[in-house]
């Protein structure tokens, strides 16, 4: 049986996640607006493609990299024409990675070492959770950081007070009617 790649089958993939975060921070004086798209678990991540497809007249000028949780993959595993797999995402347009939670961690933490999400705050101009499942909505009220995701928005400068940037989250929730307050 073929087995996923991760840490744990195939020592590329440690390689391979160190240097995708080298060309994480050599992107990001690329001249580009980056955009760091997330998706928490929601029916509506396969609504995925739809936000980005939007957003392809914007071809040369927009970098996009995309934030999955595990939930979120969930509802990637194409088991129809609407619904896409995680793999299919890198072939939209301004798409240039993708990361799931394990990638934050990929290689044991060294003093000086680049974090995942501290290079993707660094990197991102703007921060859209479309969709942000009731879950992810709670814990980010509530300061958790368990995941790559919320790691991610705990980290956010949104006040100019780390990167000297001011930057923006903008969340559209989606969740089943039974759950919403």
């Amino acid at each position: 049986m073929l087995q996923p790649i991760n840490s744990e089958h195939d020592s590329h993939y440690l390689h391979s996640q160190a240097q995708a975060i080298e060309s994480l921070v050599a992107a990001r004086d690329d001249g580009k607006r980056h955009l760091l798209l997330a998706a928490s678990g929601s029916v509506a991540t396969i609504k995925i493609p739809v936000i980005v497809q939007a957003l392809a007249r914007y071809e040369g000028e927009l970098s996009i990299r995309i934030v999955l949780t595990e939930s979120a993959c969930q509802f990637l595993n194409g088991q129809s024409d609407e619904q896409p797999t995680v793999s299919s995402l890198l072939n939209l347009p301004n798409v240039d990675a993708v990361y799931r939670d394990q990638d934050e961690w990929a290689q044991p933490w060294r003093r000086g070492a680049s974090i995942l999400h501290i290079e993707l705050r660094r990197w991102a101009d703007m921060l859209v959770v479309a969709p942000l499942s009731a879950n992810t909505l709670a814990k980010v009220v509530n300061g958790m950081a368990d995941n790559l995701l919320t790691s991610v928005i705990r980290a956010w400068d949104t006040d100019a007070s780390i990167d000297m940037k001011k930057k923006i989250i903008l969340v559209a929730p989606a969740m089943n009617s039974v759950i919403e307050p």
